[in-house]
């Protein structure tokens, strides 16, 4: 076990490594992370990573686990007009497409993490 608030990544990390990631431990969703490349930043000591691709957007904040996430998919989906299709349209954002990943977004939201020495 690394201590995250005192080690830099690129410092215990290299290109084809590999490891888990547990967001929100009451739904407990589980993201594989694939290290492609590893720079040493050392003209910015801050330092950040960046999203080089992706597929899908996430699942709503707070839409439950996995579970959940299929049933929410399916709700929109296959019975999009109805009141709750319509409810959780509205509750996710009513542009929420679930196939559109946002990599602009994504970086957008490492850096102020990085900025803010969130990370």
């Amino acid at each position: 076990m690394v201590d995250e608030r005192r080690v830099r990544l690129d410092r215990v990390a290299t290109t084809g490594d590999h490891f888990s990631y547990l967001y929100d431990f009451g739904d407990s969703w589980q993201h594989r992370i694939v290290v492609e490349r590893v720079e040493s930043l050392e003209a910015d000591q801050r330092g950040y990573a960046y999203v080089s691709a992706g597929e899908k957007a996430c699942p709503p904040e707070d839409v439950g686990g996995a579970a959940a996430y299929v049933d929410f998919m399916e709700q929109i989906s296959q019975r999009p007009l109805d009141e709750e299709g319509r409810r959780l349209l509205e509750w996710a954002g009513e542009d929420f497409d679930p196939v559109r990943f946002d990599r602009h977004a994504a970086n957008a939201a490492l850096l102020r993490m990085a900025w803010n020495r969130w990370v």
